[in-house]
């Protein structure tokens, strides 16, 4: 079982990135990265940041350069797959301190550099709406006049469709996320904390040699279970109200979660009923996702059941997601979706269903063949009550 991503693979990324610059007349790329948002530097470098951001700029022709802040040199040497690094002032920490007397490049230093001083005529940025402004303004005032075009379709292509080492390190992220489920629903009990039942799922993610958590674990109880996005709190469960589980971990930094509703002793028979169609709709889904068919199609299918049952005013988002680095990637699968699914396309299948009582989640990672889906994990798709 692979860990990460081989070298070759990083390589193979930047060269298909330079064909893409040529044919459309770019002279390099610039794509962003933060700690909440790594995706595309993890995807050329395999770098993650911590409290600084980062970038990573790629020339038409010739070696790419991972782009730092001040205080991570020894952090980034050790992680990237990019040998050569440079450090920018801009790149700091948000406390913004001025480092005096260090060794600092500009951006304009940088770009001269991997052009080999070759005038700069078009810029092609990826990931222009996550960056942050002294990054922007310090590239801005680097290349003058230069047209800067956003470009984010170049990466979001080629990350949608997952290599073989990319899904299988999808799988095993997964099946660790199952066992954290397992631990919790082994160790909870009624009177315990939701951050003290997250405990759980955590030691047992790293246990199993996860490297992080995709995100910090929802333990959500009661009525706080109609919160799609969450985390857990000192909020004590207890017995016999509703209880939603969800947990991701990265491996060889990619990300799958699972979602998992269940309760201690009997669930209210309200509650039963949304997780009933909750599970059916999770069922058609499944089985409709398969490569050569327009995803607008499958919603199609999840919004004819979802009206039939009488539960459409519980939606809020469209049944998948993308799934790779981080835990929502592109494409999201909605009624407006205009892509044709294709082999090597990674979802979650994510169920969600709320009002202001209660919320639910069924949520799985599958991969997209020519005739049908592999599910990442499938266990404990039905009614739990402990």
């Amino acid at each position: 079982m692979i860990k990460e991503i081989p070298p070759e693979e990083y390589t193979y990324r930047i060269r298909k990135i330079q064909q893409i610059l040529n044919e459309r007349d770019f002279d390099a790329l610039i794509t962003f990265g933060s700690e909440s948002e790594p995706q595309n530097l993890i995807y050329l470098s395999n770098y993650w940041p911590a409290f600084e951001t980062a970038c990573v700029v790629i020339p038409s022709i010739g070696d790419p350069v991972l782009v730092i802040g001040p205080e991570t040199m020894t952090f980034a040497q050790d992680y990237s797959k990019i040998e050569k690094i440079r450090q920018v002032l801009a790149h700091r920490e948000s406390s913004e301190p001025n480092y005096p007397g260090a060794k600092l490049y500009t951006y304009e230093e940088v770009l001269n550099e991997i052009l080999k001083n070759k005038p700069l005529k078009r810029l092609a940025f990826s990931g222009l709406t996550i960056t942050t402004l002294p990054v922007y303004e310090a590239i801005v005032e680097a290349v003058g006049e230069v047209e800067i075009v956003k470009t984010d379709d170049i990466l979001i292509n080629l990350r949608m469709k997952k290599s073989e080492n990319e899904v299988a390190l999808l799988r095993r992220s997964a099946e660790i996320s199952m066992k954290s489920f397992e631990a919790v629903i082994n160790n909870v009990k009624s009177g315990m904390e939701e951050v003290e039942v997250a405990g759980f799922a955590v030691a047992e993610m790293f246990r199993n040699l996860a490297e992080n958590l995709a995100f910090t674990p929802y333990i959500l109880s009661g009525k706080r279970t109609n919160q799609a996005i969450g985390r857990a709190s000192h909020k004590v469960i207890n017995k016999n109200e509703p209880i939603q589980f969800s947990c991701g971990c990265r491996y060889g930094n990619y990300s799958s979660s699972i979602g998992r509703p269940f309760s201690i002793g009997k669930m209210p028979d309200d509650y039963k009923n949304l997780l009933t169609v909750g599970i059916e709709l999770q069922k058609i889904v499944l089985g409709n996702l398969r490569a050569g068919i327009p995803a607008s199609e499958v919603f199609k299918k999840y919004w004819e059941y979802l009206e039939k049952s009488g539960f459409s005013r519980f939606f809020l988002y469209g049944p998948c997601h993308g799934l790779g680095i981080i835990e929502c990637e592109h494409p999201f699968l909605e009624a407006d979706s205009d892509f044709i699914l294709f082999d090597g396309m990674t979802f979650q299948v994510d169920i969600f269903l709320g009002d202001s009582n209660y919320g639910m989640r069924f949520e799985d990672g599958v991969v997209v063949r020519e005739g049908g889906v592999e599910e990442f994990t499938s266990s404990y798709r039905n009614i739990i009550e402990l």
